[in-house]
């Protein structure tokens, strides 16, 4: 239809055909040979798949890029060869790990799609609603169920809350894309301040409660998520659940996409009008509480040796670069916890995967040979908290490449910086829609393009300094107008952390960052 605006497109869409229903056109098309038409493309992120960047423009095929939702990112250890031979048998042994807990595979083929879906359907997986303007992966800790020292174990919850929206057809139509975090976490590993709704345990008494937020998001209009001041039960989380996202559905813009998030439905009505609704949803008040006692941001993580609740055991949590793992990592990986007597590895919110349950008499070999992978389980301070999103090699949005450059970049800082040793978190994320999380990393780098040395246009990087992710004390990165070609942010680094080193280290990094950009 002409003259249609996006918004309205996608709207039409919706309507005239549930993305649920499109894997029949998928089998045809991978039947035929013929090239995806425009709406069928949109309507299949509903099973996880985009169209990928072109790299040959000698090379007509249309390349595609499958995102796998994983409940609670976990992987027995025969899902996790189903996932290897996906890897290599279609996607050119790509996978990478998602700040939601999901692999990406790239190099996907429409033609090989039936076999992929059955193969997944056999081991119990899925990518269903791994995108789409519906409820996404429920970002949960990974250790949930297996830590010895968590508030609450939500594993069961998140697992019904997930049966709920799952191919729930009453939500597959919202505005745009709904995240949740259930967090039990003792840590408060899931990031809940930048997620459109969330619960995070904390004891009131003898009694587990969960704090509710609602309304964080990262690209246009960001905000950090609004606290409700109210607890609920973890038997009422999914009653919760349904009604915001009710909300959300009834309520959203349609007509508006950049303005189409809880965010943007929050600010407009206010926190006092969200919560009558809220209530009138529910058929009763929830309770007011106070914020908990949250975990200064650089200990939000899982890398490194903890116990598990399973006597004589313990939890090992290996750093990736980026989420870069790929299929003969993944691969080795199996072999290990094949090896050590390993049932299950979970994914983490920060791209990385926690073995669980690892006997206490296999640990000191697991780790040794993790590092021997370069997955390190006690990674340098530059790598402990760094991610970087897909960018330009994969993603049409990308400006800038990302995953190399990020494992470039942390290696020359461990070499010329080895002196450095307090926390430190990085961002990098390929163009403005921050799926990397720069705007709250210390340093956050923005694919821009750039001037190099000669004069030439290149895509390079704008860097960002002092975001601070801690509940209602959160802040933005500053956008600080420096923009660097991709060979000159190592030596930029080194001298920012001099800097840093000379007189400044009674702050921590990020309010030093935070500071210059005030002067």
């Amino acid at each position: 239809m002409t003259n249609e605006t996006k918004a309205q497109r996608v709207e039409r869409l919706k309507q005239e055909k549930c993305g649920l229903d499109v894997l029949d056109d998928l089998a045809r098309y991978a039947a035929s040979g013929e090239t995806i038409d425009a709406d069928t493309i949109d309507r299949m992120k509903y099973y996880g798949l985009y169209t990928q960047k072109l790299h040959d423009e000698n090379d007509a095929t249309q390349y595609l890029m499958l995102r796998m939702k994983l409940v609670a990112g976990e992987l027995n250890r025969d899902q996790l060869q189903t996932v290897i031979d996906i890897s290599t048998d279609f996607g050119r042994g790509s996978a990478d790990f998602t700040t939601r807990q999901n692999i990406q595979f790239h190099w996907v083929e429409c033609r090989n799609l039936p076999e992929i879906f059955s193969r997944l359907q056999q081991a119990g997986l899925t990518t269903r609603m791994g995108s789409g303007d519906c409820m996404r992966n429920i970002v949960t800790c990974p250790l949930s169920g297996v830590f010895a020292d968590e508030v609450s174990d939500v594993t069961s919850v998140v697992q019904e809350v997930n049966r709920y929206f799952d191919s729930n057809r009453e939500f597959i139509n919202l505005p745009r894309k709904f995240k949740i975090a259930i967090s039990g976490c003792a840590c408060h590993c899931v990031r809940h301040e930048v997620q459109d709704l969330s619960f995070v345990a904390l004891q009131k008494g003898d009694e587990v409660v969960f704090d509710v937020a609602v309304g964080g998001g990262l690209s246009g209009g960001r905000q950090i998520a609004r606290r409700l001041n109210l607890h609920c039960r973890k038997a009422e989380i999914v009653e919760v659940s349904k009604a915001v996202a009710g909300i959300f559905r009834d309520h959203g813009h349609r007509e508006n996409r950049t303005r189409a998030r809880t965010r943007h439905l929050l600010a407009e009505w206010g926190v006092d009008k969200f919560l009558q609704v809220l209530t009138e949803r529910l058929g009763y008040a929830l309770p007011s509480g106070v914020e908990p006692d949250l975990t200064p941001a650089e200990q939000r993580h899982h890398i490194g040796v903890f116990p598990a609740r399973k006597p004589a055991c313990s939890c090992i949590g290996g750093k990736t670069t980026g989420g870069r793992v790929g299929a003969e990592k993944l691969r080795a990986i199996l072999q290990l916890m094949v090896k050590h007597e390993v049932e299950t590895l979970r994914i983490t919110p920060t791209q990385d995967f926690v073995l669980l349950d690892v006997p206490n008499s296999e640990s000191e070999a697991l780790v040794t040979a993790l590092d021997a992978l370069d997955l390190p389980v006690d990674p340098s301070p530059f790598r402990l908290r760094s991610l970087a999103c897909v960018g330009s090699e994969y993603c049409k949005f990308g400006v800038s490449e990302t995953k190399q450059f990020a494992r470039n970049l942390l290696a020359h800082l461990e070499q010329n910086c080895a002196d450095f040793n307090k926390p430190l978190s990085i961002g990098i994320s390929g163009c403005p829609h921050g799926c990397a999380h720069p705007n709250l990393a210390d340093i956050g780098l923005v694919g821009c393009m750039v001037k190099d040395a000669a004069g030439r246009r290149v895509a390079g990087y704008e860097l960002h300094f002092g975001g601070k992710i801690h509940g209602s004390g959160s802040r933005f990165a500053v956008k600080t107008g420096i923009k660097l070609a991709p060979d000159q942010v190592a030596v930029y680094f080194e001298t920012l952390i001099k800097g840093y080193l000379d007189g400044a280290q009674h702050q921590s990094v990020g309010d030093y960052l935070h500071k210059l950009t005030l002067e």
